[in-house]
């Protein structure tokens, strides 16, 4: 069985590269190519993880996860370290990298990127048989290009993908991204796993499937997926390697989720004993404005309230109920202050 998952995703490889390099069997390099390809397919696991007893995240999540990450090749970690969906190993007690040979190996988290939502992990054995890859550039990507998905599971997976846009992306969980890749077509194993180009280099991880991935103003609706751009990384990685945490992650964090409706903000969710929660925002309210501000998109909300000071007192959000207008204090604090930790870390 594992002999034919085995060369069933070595050809849905072969075929990938012939398609997206546009050549044919013919005028394409067999060899340069099968190593490209296998080299993204070795590099691509498993990531299992059971997050700790009471972690906040597991509501939504689950304490159990599963999904992909990519060994890359990193300055100053010559044996490599694993990139993946940073939700995947949000408050981790445990984690486990999954070879294509189903080997369960153990590995550590050695930074999580609350701004950008990315994480890295550290293989706490060697990874026998398994060469890191190398990170490209988003940058260079045009709409249209055809890239390689591969998952590490499971279950297994490997195919093509085109890129349908790039441009900004805002959650509804705090979270905004200044250019994000959308892909079609939709894949549903599509957490950490990896996006790569046609050299066979690391250009995304996958973050989110999306109800559409069309341009922005395009009349057509079409369903996909949403990866990171492993250009986030980049700037910051010596800070994540050295201090695990983003070096712009101490901003403020309420601990809502919002939506936007025309130009306007709602408050959709508030989480038990952030600063939301103890300055009395609820869902229904909506925002109007941040430190006397008017808030336009949900956008705009979030970079207001990352934009005050860390230390420089309560932000003043004015909110709507109804008719009634007030203003709410809400007290500073940044993400890291409400994640769970394994003992003794």
């Amino acid at each position: 069985m594992r002999q034919a998952l085995s060369a069933s995703l070595f050809s849905a490889l072969v075929a990938a590269v012939l398609f997206f390099t546009a050549l044919s069997p013919a005028q394409a390099q067999p060899a340069a190519d099968h190593e490209r390809l296998l080299a993204a397919q070795s590099a691509t696991l498993g990531v299992a993880v059971r997050a700790v007893a009471g972690a906040g995240s597991a509501n939504s999540l689950g304490r159990r996860r599963e999904g992909s990450g990519v060994l890359v090749s990193l300055p100053g970690a010559p044996e490599g370290l694993v990139l993946t969906i940073g939700y995947l190993v949000l408050e981790a007690e445990s984690v486990e990298l999954i070879t294509r040979d189903q080997r369960r190996l153990p590995g550590q988290v050695v930074a999580y990127d609350f701004v950008n939502g990315l994480g890295l992990v550290k293989p706490l054995v060697p990874l026998a048989g398994v060469r890191p890859v190398p990170l490209g550039t988003a940058a260079s990507l045009s709409a249209g290009d055809l890239m390689l998905f591969v998952a590490g599971g499971p279950p297994q997976q490997a195919g093509v993908v085109r890129l349908m846009d790039q441009r900004a992306f805002t959650g509804y969980w705090e979270y905004h991204l200044e250019s994000a890749l959308y892909t079609a077509p939709p894949l549903g194993n599509h957490s950490g796993a990896g996006l790569f180009n046609a050299q066979g280099e690391l250009v995304g991880v996958g973050n989110l499937l999306m109800a559409d991935v069309m341009p922005e103003g395009d009349p057509r609706q079409l369903a996909g997926n949403l990866f990171v751009p492993v250009d986030t990384l980049l700037p910051v990685l010596a800070d994540l390697v050295r201090t695990g945490t983003h070096p712009q992650a101490k901003r403020p964090w309420l601990g809502v989720n919002a939506m936007q409706l025309g130009s306007r903000v709602r408050i959709t969710r508030v989480t038990a004993g952030s600063p939301a929660d103890a300055a009395g925002l609820r869902p229904g309210h909506w925002v109007a404005a941040v430190d006397g501000q008017p808030v336009l998109s949900l956008e705009s909300f979030y970079k207001q309230v990352w934009s005050h000071a860390m230390g420089s007192g309560d932000i003043r959000l004015t909110v709507r109920e109804g008719e009634r207008e007030r203003e709410l204090q809400l007290p500073v604090r940044d993400r890291s202050e409400s994640v769970a930790r394994p003992q003794g870390i």
